[in-house]
């Protein structure tokens, strides 16, 4: 079978004729969080069990980054190029300024209570951070350290760019994988029992969120991590690999990966490498578009 599945003819468009998936490294045991970062030539990605980070460079070497990595999961830059990582078992959102250099908590505590185990995170235009906070690092021992949940829910948060930290979304079982399709329209991922669906959220300049709908579903699997691409087409992840989406959500084709994608990622030297983290292995297939952001 292809690696690429179309469901529309201009799915194969996306990418050059000669497109295939190739499984980059493996080994681990649930690859996740991956993010490129120009400034160090590569994809930094976490193995959340194994409790490590790791970086593909651009030259094709695999190197290690952290062990243990406090179960360090998503992964974004900040508007300054920062690298910004979720940590289960920090309970925190932390921030490195440079490579090889120190952890700075960006937030741990919401209501003075601390927050569950921060799972996902993606930059708004405006500089700010937002970051799913479900209960994983507290519910799987492989996952985290432990510990009681604090909190009265499993929110997203929103981190200004002045430090306010506020929790714009409290209605989601367990909220995961988000990113903006534009400054005014967040794009969720719940992967909790009995509902897996991507969800709409509008957001407002100052930071408000109003639920709008159920915004697709992808099957099999669920999503989990989601990128934008400039065109505003939604690439997730799923059981099957990953499903590239329409700006309105309908199913424009499906690559085929053997394992359940976790997350997945743009980057390289020219921003059209999509790396994905399944399972465990880290994949690479070649595109001709871009991630937004």
């Amino acid at each position: 079978m292809s690696d690429l599945i179309p469901a529309r003819p201009e799915f194969l468009s996306l990418f050059p004729p000669e497109a295939r998936v190739t499984r980059l490294a493996g080994g681990f045991t649930w690859a996740e969080g991956p993010t490129y970062v120009p400034s160090r030539r590569g994809v930094v990605f976490s193995d959340v069990r194994q409790n490590r980070t790791w970086r593909w460079t651009d030259a094709g070497t695999l190197e290690e980054e952290l062990h243990p990595s406090d179960h360090q999961n998503g992964h974004c830059l900040d508007a300054q190029g920062r690298l910004v990582a979720c940590s289960h078992g920090r309970r925190a959102l932390l921030r490195q300024e440079e490579a090889g250099g120190e952890w700075t908590v960006l937030a741990d505590r919401f209501g003075g209570r601390r927050l569950n185990s921060p799972n996902d995170v993606t930059l708004h235009p405006d500089g700010s951070l937002w970051f799913s906070d479900p209960t994983y690092g507290l519910d799987k021992p492989e996952e985290g350290y432990g510990g009681e949940k604090e909190q009265p829910g499993n929110f997203v948060y929103r981190l200004a760019p002045d430090g306010t930290l506020t929790a714009p979304i409290r209605d989601r079982r367990m909220p995961n994988g988000l990113a903006f399709q534009s400054p005014d329209l967040l794009l969720l991922a719940d992967t909790g029992k009995g509902d897996g669906h991507i969800h709409a959220y509008r957001v407002t300049p100052d930071g408000e969120a109003t639920y709008d709908r159920i915004w697709a579903t992808v099957r099999p699997g669920k999503t989990d991590g989601l990128r934008v691409d400039e065109a505003g087409r939604v690439w997730s992840s799923a059981g099957d690999g990953v499903h590239v989406l329409s700006p309105q959500g309908e199913e424009l084709g499906r690559v085929a990966v053997p394992e359940t994608v976790a997350n997945l990622c743009f980057g390289g030297p020219q921003g059209t490498d999509l790396y994905l983290t399944a399972s465990t292995g880290l994949y690479h297939v070649p595109t001709r578009v871009r991630g937004r952001g």
